[in-house]
């Protein structure tokens, strides 16, 4: 095991919050090293040289702060495992299938590793057999389940809740930042510098279409990059429309989405789609929840838009073809190439592993796909499947008026917009995912979720009741 330089920073770091610090600082600073996805707080030689990104090393810290013998939140631990329990099984199950599964099943279906440094052809396969990706994969799984256990215990915590949303505030402005730093310095030395963050052992591509460089940030790739903007722009968009610190977060909400509209990305640009898609529909499915001062706040904000989009294309008409050309690239024209047909060829191993394993699995780290659906069925089977909708349903709650609007209580109001902003943070990961792990910032949302929203079955819909959560103190919401 070897610490990198940017794993020494966090263990002084870390050194810091654990003796003078407080859960809230430990979350923080874990919820922050989720910006640097293409970096490698630990290196793994016996695993091949598997990396351990910083988030995961910084979940640590907030576990040493956890199980500090004065800490004060064992006594929680037992009702956050309770309230993931859906994701324990997961976690567990994938784990040991991980282990089981490709010792089982060796030999008996050809795989593309989600390492393939051999790779002859965009479709090579090798039989299936243990590896080390069993091993790293199972590492993040865990990781997942202990940040979804740690949002948890900080939502639960008094003043928690605030912190959770300002820290998500600031992750998004600085994802921002980072992400039009790195894309401006492109070949100039300070891009060295930048190049340097990124130390993980991941395939670092450094892309440029039709003339636009690609915004990746710190993270692998421009997917990666937007999948990660996408999340916070759910959450800030929830949260917005529920009207939580509707300033903040509505302007938040709006770089995200501008950002991602100029990432080059497709994955930015489906998933976005997406989202309108879900937003119009809750509209007009369910009226009577609607918002309608937000509704005609993006309507409005959507013309203007439009408005500026025009005026800038008629100054600059060489902008459109450009524009529009890229855009093609990355969308309709990206349907026929080369990398698609890889990724439709990832994606289908999943389901010939399910079929090849009697729905079993083969375990998370056996092979590569493009999709999480494809991944988690192929790996995890019927249980692993099961549990993460059981999991799903226990998050979103779909019969609760919170999940999809405004709810008397604002403790249920946030729980809510997590709710939604985990569920829906998943898009990307369906269209890019390469393994059965959901990620960090799906379990940091759901975690909240859970916390926020015990579920009731006695009780009606989003009826308050007795608190069973620490009060949110409103004052901390506005603004």
């Amino acid at each position: 095991m070897q610490l990198t330089f940017i794993g020494l920073i966090q263990l002084v770091i870390g050194a810091v919050i654990f003796f003078g610090g407080s859960l809230r600082h430990a979350v923080t600073f874990m919820i922050i090293s989720g910006l640097f996805a293409g970096s490698a707080a630990i290196v793994l030689p016996a695993l091949g040289g598997s990396s351990i990104p910083p988030i995961q090393f910084a979940c640590l810290i907030v576990y040493l702060r956890i199980l500090a013998p004065r800490g004060g939140f064992l006594a929680l631990l037992p009702d956050a495992v309770r309230a993931n329990r859906w994701l324990v099984l997961y976690t567990f199950y994938g784990v040991a299938s991980a282990v089981i599964a490709p010792r089982l099943f060796a030999n008996q279906i050809d795989v593309t590793p989600l390492r393939f440094d051999a790779a002859r052809t965009l479709f090579d396969t090798v039989p299936l057999v243990p590896s080390t990706q069993n091993i790293t994969t199972s590492v993040y799984l865990l990781g997942t389940l202990a940040v979804a256990v740690a949002a948890y215990l900080m939502a639960r915590l008094r003043g928690g809740v605030a912190t959770l949303i300002s820290t998500a505030i600031l992750v998004s402005w600085l994802h921002i930042v980072l992400g039009l730093a790195t894309a401006l310095a492109a070949g100039t030395p300070l891009n060295a510098v930048f190049e340097l963050m990124r130390n993980g052992n991941y395939a670092q591509l450094d892309q440029a279409v039709g003339g636009f460089v690609r915004i990746r940030g710190f993270f692998p790739e421009s997917s990666s990059y937007a999948d990660f903007a996408f999340a916070y722009f759910t959450l800030n968009a929830e949260l917005w429309y529920r009207s939580i610190r509707p300033r903040a977060t509505g302007v938040t909400a709006l770089a995200l989405a501008m950002l991602l509209v100029i990432s080059t990305s497709s994955t930015a640009y489906l998933a976005l789609a997406a989202y309108m898609g879900f937003f119009a529909l809750r509209v007009i499915v369910m009226p009577h929840l609607a918002q309608s001062l937000r509704v005609k706040q993006l309507v409005v904000a959507t013309l203007v838009g439009l408005l500026l989009m025009a005026v800038a294309l008629l100054a600059v008409p060489q902008f459109l073809a450009s524009a529009s050309d890229m855009i093609l690239h990355m969308t309709v024209n990206k349907s026929g190439s080369d990398s698609a047909q890889q990724r439709l060829f990832w994606a289908m191993q999943g389901l010939d592993a399910f079929k090849t394993s009697y729905g079993l699995g083969i375990g998370p780290g056996s092979f590569r796909s493009s999709s999480l659906v494809t991944a988690m069925i192929g790996s995890t089977g019927l249980v692993g499947c099961g549990a993460f909708l059981a999991y799903a349903y226990s998050v979103f709650q779909p019969t609760r008026h919170s999940s999809f609007g405004v709810s008397p209580d604002l403790a249920l109001t946030i729980g809510g917009a997590f709710a939604t902003a985990a569920m829906l943070a998943l898009i990307p990961a369906c269209l890019i995912s390469p393994s059965a792990d959901l990620g960090a910032n799906v379990a940091l949302f759901a975690g909240v979720a859970v916390a926020l929203r015990p579920v009731v079955p006695s009780r009606k819909a989003d009826d308050p009741g007795p608190a069973l959560s620490p009060p949110v103190p409103a004052q901390a919401m506005k603004g």
